[in-house]
């Protein structure tokens, strides 16, 4: 089946190549084929500025140029040209407009152009739920990140870039605009609580419990916030029970299913004299079998350095927190051998 055209979204102009770059987007009928088209439109030469799109949407698609994007296009190129005849004009700072234009094939009234800034980012901001509803995310995405270029203040727009990234892995990408949101709604807990996982997600676990901190200056009775304190303070290496505790009483599923599934049991400063243990030891030491501990270790976060080796710190707070909550059928009864060498002392 033939692809429909769906969207023209444009990626920016370069003044010193003279290069206009934009993207179709296209609806497979049949599921096959490319979503999307990239082409560049060569400004400042001879002939025909819109030679490459005709040529592309001919050989890929089998339609001429929509006039709605013809009238569009030749608009923006007289605005790029007029403006590069001007003593900035080759300032590509003055060119981010471009990248915040989206034209539909048909409607002007989902397309950007000859809009005033409010509905461009109405419309950008619709574009991006259209685009979630069709299951297309990271498209969803590209329409956020060029209305946040047009309106950096808008809330809903940051979040939802946010948590769409978050969803796909990029939480380095998400962590600035937390911090710009936060500045925006210095009230609102939820952009301080995703800010704090994704802290946590760099190993940056101080400034995470500082965040959770202030989360639950704002709202006490949050069991996330509780739960991330409780993270937090188990990666420095102290105490997170009372944060688990607090937690567990305001949502016990949700907090024993983040211990089974996604607690993270290391400690990350090293400890004074502490000891480890060959994982091979383990089943001796925790009175289990082979077979049982390889299930405590893939599936109950029971941490293992790359090395092979457990370390004591790590292997009691462990054993403490599954004892505690009941995590396991039968508790363990575990105790740190006694030391051959006693540490020296001061």
């Amino acid at each position: 089946m033939r692809a429909q055209l769906h969207y023209l979204l444009l990626d920016g102009f370069d003044p010193d190549t003279g290069d206009l770059a934009l993207r179709v987007g296209l609806i497979q009928e049949d599921g096959e084929g490319p979503d999307v088209l990239r082409v560049k439109l060569l400004l400042g030469r001879s002939g025909d500025s819109l030679h490459n799109l005709k040529r592309e949407l001919q050989t890929h698609v089998q339609v001429p140029l929509p006039q709605q994007w013809e009238r569009g296009l030749k608009v923006i190129i007289h605005a790029i040209e007029e403006e590069l005849a001007t003593p900035v004009g080759r300032n590509p700072a003055r060119y981010t407009w471009v990248q915040t234009q989206v034209m539909h094939p048909a409607d002007g009234r989902h397309s950007t152009l000859s809009h005033s800034v409010a509905e461009q980012a109405a419309i950008l901001w619709d574009w991006s739920q259209r685009m979630e509803r069709m299951g297309a995310p990271h498209r969803a995405m590209e329409f956020l990140e060029r209305l946040i270029l047009l309106a950096p203040t808008h809330t809903l727009g940051l979040a939802r870039l946010a948590a769409l990234l978050r969803q796909a892995g990029l939480v380095d990408e998400c962590l600035p605009l937390l911090e710009r949101l936060i500045a925006l709604k210095p009230e609102d807990p939820e952009p301080r609580l995703r800010r704090g996982e994704a802290l946590l997600h760099q190993d940056r676990s101080v400034e995470a419990l500082e965040t959770f901190q202030t989360v639950l200056k704002l709202q006490p009775m949050s069991p996330l916030a509780h739960l991330g304190a409780a993270q937090a303070r188990s990666l420095e290496g102290g105490d997170p029970l009372p944060h688990l505790d607090a937690a567990l009483e305001l949502d016990r599923e949700g907090t024993l299913s983040v211990l089974r599934e996604t607690f993270d049991y290391r400690i990350l400063p090293r400890i004074p004299h502490e000891g480890s243990y060959p994982i091979e030891d383990l089943p001796g030491l925790l009175g289990v079998s082979p077979g049982e501990l390889r299930r405590l270790v893939q599936q109950l976060g029971l941490p293992v350095t790359p090395e092979g080796m457990v370390r004591e710190p790590e292997l009691s707070r462990w054993v403490l927190i599954q004892n505690r909550y009941q995590l396991l059928p039968l508790p363990l009864h575990w105790m740190a051998p006694t030391p051959r060498r006693l540490p020296d002392l001061p």
